[in-house]
């Protein structure tokens, strides 16, 4: 339209232009044809597009739904609380599962105490209304928060973690307790559940009851059902009601099984949203909720020999816009073994292609399903629950409902007690001979659970993370990932294998063959310092290589850039130099270059074991005189229980030597280290 009046215009114009000369036409006249174009202009061009607005309601219409009583918002968890008279909320910080886990298993007993909880995400909630919570009679806020990094809180408790760091609410007379999922190997142990339950006091929050700390390292279930079960009974006593536990019906789903159903409707392994892993249906921006698929452009093995195998994966990210930085890791969402979900479905006699919905029989819960729904039970065991994990003792308190034999019964019931000999024969029967939900059916014939119920019983198949092992300034379309697949040989005679690691070594690309898997990037703090002159030293044996290799990458390139670059010195072990020296020829290209210092422990290539921490105390002045005089920095990546716990022993004994301090001074420099990020561990247990 707009150049329909532009053309009438210059026609005026242009008419004027051609009487000009004419005695007859003058210049009042040409005035008037220009005001006689402008007005037609706008009545048949310009007055069409201003009157849209107005034209009468019978011309557009649209329906809207009849107005019911306004529900409370997602993050208005006063209020759906006080609407659906609940009194107890639990909050989690989780990053693997587990604290969420937790949550539910609080918020469903908090039934059998005489009380009624609900689940809650902090990252989901408005958490300025936590003071509202004593308006609700007898409330009770939990926090199961688990600890993720160094100290850091989990991604989904970020906001929460500020919020209280910033102290701008006062909690004056709001009723709480904690509960940490930590590991005692790591250097800040629970140091998120230290943090909520001590600032909240501060807040002039009400401890109700103590701290609970859980130990991944020794018995995490063992510490979670003895803190609760001494929790509740506290609680009671607190609010001056009885403390006696209700046997009642603990099924949280009900289960509807569809006979009739629209196939494009129905979930096939996709994380939230129906088709996100189609091949050309993604949209970015990609995170957990949202994974991309990315192509595996190399999956090719590492080691030269021996029984073991370790995988050099190479995952095609161009055109996804994501971006990472070396340090951080990459998830990928596994699919369970074929032939132990095929197992699982055989034990339960059900068909593995019965299409399923699972609802929460609590309307005013936010999680309505346990996984997307609907979807068959083969895509259910296969995508979304863990049948590889170790069941936890509630699970088996709910299996011994379903035995019939007498002493399979009583045995379950005993491991899911809190009696000295029940928590050493489930350690012993679960945890020691790592019985699976499969072993279990196979070794208790009589226990016959529905399959729907072990769906919702197991816990949510969680996304893998891999330490990165490439620099996105040399592979900015690539994600590199070092990772050994895990198979071992149970004392029950069975033979256990790593889910994701299974599954990933059967994608090798070849003659055309395409493999996509759904990842998403998870930033670190393992960063190199932001000087490139700066000295650093690393020390990642096995696998604990893998961000290291994306470091030294890094540090070529800059010197390649003729950036002055500080020494780089890397300490490195492995089994045997034969077979499992990984990236063997790459480091010693970057030895000759003169760019990378390498001491390489090779701990069975002779009588006695030689490992990192043996060469670390061979050149013990050299390493304070990077960490001690030049300011440098150093990284540790790889096992937390021994091997780093070693490193960081080592370090403080080489402080006291070589720098003379006592052993406290060495302690406090060391912490000083971490504290300014001159010390940073990506390590797992």
């Amino acid at each position: 339209m707009e150049g329909g009046a532009e053309k009438i215009v210059e026609a005026a114009s242009e008419m004027a232009e051609e009487v000009g000369d004419e005695p007859l036409v003058g210049t009042l006249d040409v005035m008037l044809l220009v005001v006689l174009a402008s007005v037609s202009v706008y009545y048949f061009f310009l007055r069409s597009s201003t009157k849209k607005d107005e034209t009468p309601a019978l011309k557009t219409f649209t329906i809207s739904p009849t107005q019911l009583p306004s529900r409370s918002s997602d993050s208005n968890f006063v209020s759906k609380m006080k609407a659906s008279g609940r009194n107890v909320i639990v909050f989690y910080g989780s990053q693997t599962g587990t604290a969420e886990e937790f949550a539910g298993r609080l918020a469903k007993e908090a039934t059998r105490w005489g009380m009624k909880g609900m689940v809650a995400d902090p990252e989901e909630c408005d958490m300025n209304e936590l003071a509202q919570l004593t308006d609700i009679e007898n409330h009770l806020a939990i926090f199961c928060m688990a600890t993720y990094g160094e100290g850091d809180p989990t991604d989904n408790a970020q906001e929460f973690f500020e919020f209280l760091e910033a102290g701008d609410e006062q909690l004056d007379g709001v009723q709480y307790t904690v509960f940490g999922l930590g590991n005692k190997t790591y250097e800040h142990y629970n140091a998120m559940a230290k943090f909520v339950d001590k600032k909240m006091a501060e807040l002039g929050a009400k401890r109700v009851y103590e701290l609970g700390l859980g130990d991944d390292d020794a018995n995490m279930e063992d510490d979670f059902i003895t803190w609760k079960d001494a929790m509740w009974p506290a609680v009671c006593e607190y609010f001056g009601i009885e403390a006696l536990a209700q046997d009642i019906n603990m099924r949280q789903y009900k289960l509807t099984v569809l006979e009739e159903y629209d196939p494009t409707r129905v979930f096939t392994g996709e994380i939230a949203r129906l088709n996100s892993l189609k091949l050309g249906s993604q949209r970015p921006p990609f995170d957990s909720k949202n994974p991309f698929l990315a192509e595996i452009r190399i999956n090719r093995e590492l080691f030269k020999g021996g029984d073991r195998n370790c995988m050099h994966i190479e995952l095609d990210i161009e055109g996804s816009r994501i971006r990472y930085d070396s340090g951080d890791h990459v998830a990928i969402y596994p699919i369970n073994n074929t032939d132990l979900v095929n197992r699982l479905i055989e034990l339960t006699g059900e068909n593995a292609d019965k299409v399923i919905t699972l609802t929460n029989v609590d309307e005013d819960s936010s999680k309505k399903h346990p996984f997307p729904c609907p979807c068959s039970y083969r895509t259910a065991l296969s995508h979304y629950v863990d049948v590889a994990a170790l069941p936890r003792t509630h699970v088996l308190k709910e299996l011994a409902e379903y035995t019939a034999d007498n002493r399979e019964k009583e045995q379950l019931l005993l491991m899911s007690g809190t009696s000295e000999a029940g928590k050493a024969a489930y350690h012993q029967w679960i945890i020691q001979d790592v019985r699976t939900i499969v072993h279990i059916l196979e070794d208790l014939p009589s226990c016959k659970p529905p399959l729907d119920y072990l769906c919702e019983l197991l816990p949510r198949l969680q996304a893998r993370y891999y330490s990165i092992s490439s620099s996105a300034k040399l592979h900015p379309t690539t994600i590199h990932v070092t990772a050994n697949v895990l198979i071992y040989k149970t004392p029950t005679g069975r033979t256990n294998k790593g889910v994701c690691t299974t599954y990933l070594n059967q994608l090798k690309p070849d003659n055309g063959t395409k493999f996509h898997v759904p990842i998403f990037v998870r930033k670190s703090q393992f960063r190199l310092p932001s000087k490139p002159q700066t000295p650093v030293i690393m020390i990642g044996p096995g696998t604990g290589i893998a961000p290291f290799r994306g470091f030294i990458q890094e540090r070529n390139l800059q010197k390649e850039e003729g950036k002055p670059v500080g020494r780089t010195v890397l300490y490195f072990g492995c089994r045997k130099k034969a077979n499992d020296y990984l990236y063997e020829e790459e480091l010693e290209e970057y030895k000759n270059s003169g760019l990378l210092e390498l001491y390489v422990a090779f701990s069975r290539d002779q009588q006695e074991k030689v490992y990192v921490t043996h060469l670390m105390s061979q050149n013990k002045k050299d390493i304070w005189k990077i960490i001690g005089e030049e300011n440098g920095h150093l990284y540790v990546c790889g096992d937390a229980k021994n091997m780093a716990r070693d490193v960081n022993g080592l370090i403080i004994k080489i402080c006291q030597t070589e720098g003379e301090m006592d052993q406290t001074q060495a302690e406090l420099f060391v912490k000083k280290m971490i504290t300014q990020k001159r010390y940073s561990s990506d390590v797992w247990s």
